[in-house]
């Protein structure tokens, strides 16, 4: 007869196991669960109506802005500006514009990291204080995030659903901050990185308002008209959701 003897788990094996609980408790808000599925954020919008969203980032710069704002203007279009909290603390009076001009105001976050280095009391941090100062100097609920460098992963769509907020990408890139020249901005969106791939209904552009992006005060104006003479309204990200009958990639229709 055959006896099957069960050893005691050693000192040592009790120890590691002793660590290895301590590590993923005391770290536990940083370990996402490799059985959740992978979240994304929103590129674009399933619509039924000649619509693009159209939106700026801006971090830092001084020249930029306005000339947009007078752009937009002129061509009656309305946008969402996706504002890092401390431009937008020492622009006070550009944010305010937008307002009163009816543009649509999203968070690019406090710093100007990737926020998915972060853990989530780190990104709700990040998230929250930049959401004290852009209401406060907009008037205006706001509810769009789009992160620093676009880096995102569950951990930050999670933290910041949570807030309330919809973490926007984009499926139109302009490449304006790598200054390819504005004819090559104007290409970049009119006909896409790749033939056939341009602007469409449901897209969401994504341009720069800050001074590393010059060329986009020369190529707006085409872009816009092109697009309008093409049957499009370009509005901004929150319109665009709002007419949508879904997001994609469809992972980021998130309950």
């Amino acid at each position: 007869m055959r006896f099957i003897v069960f050893k005691s788990p050693s000192w040592r094996n009790l120890i590691l196991w002793g660590i290895l609980i301590f590590v993923l408790l005391a770290y536990r808000e940083n370990v996402v669960s490799v059985f959740s599925s992978k979240l994304k954020p929103i590129y674009s919008a399933n619509v039924n109506s000649n619509i693009i969203g159209l939106s700026f980032d801006i971090s830092w710069g001084e020249e930029t802005a306005e000339p947009i704002l007078d752009i937009l203007k002129h061509e009656g279009v309305k946008a969402t500006f996706f504002l890092s909290s401390p431009w937008a603390g020492k622009h006070e009076a550009l944010v305010k514009r937008m307002v009163a001009d009816g543009h649509e105001i999203g968070s690019h976050g406090n710093r100007h990291i990737d926020l998915n280095t972060l853990g989530p009391s780190e990104i709700e941090k990040e998230i929250t204080s930049a959401q004290a100062v852009l209401e406060k100097l907009s008037g205006k609920s706001v509810g769009l995030l789009r992160a620093p460098n676009g880096a995102y992963d569950n951990k930050l769509i999670q933290v910041s659903n949570k807030l309330g907020y919809k973490v926007i990408q984009w499926s139109v890139d302009s490449l304006d901050w790598k200054r390819p020249g504005s004819d090559a901005v104007v290409n970049n969106v009119l006909n896409g990185l790749r033939p056939g791939r341009g602007a469409k209904a449901g897209d969401i552009i994504l341009f720069h308002a800050s001074d590393s992006a010059p060329d986009t005060v020369q190529a707006l104006p085409r872009v816009l008209q092109n697009l309008k003479a093409r049957g499009y309204s370009l509005v901004p990200v929150g319109e665009l959701l709002q007419q949508a009958s879904s997001t994609w990639p469809p992972e980021s229709n998130i309950p």
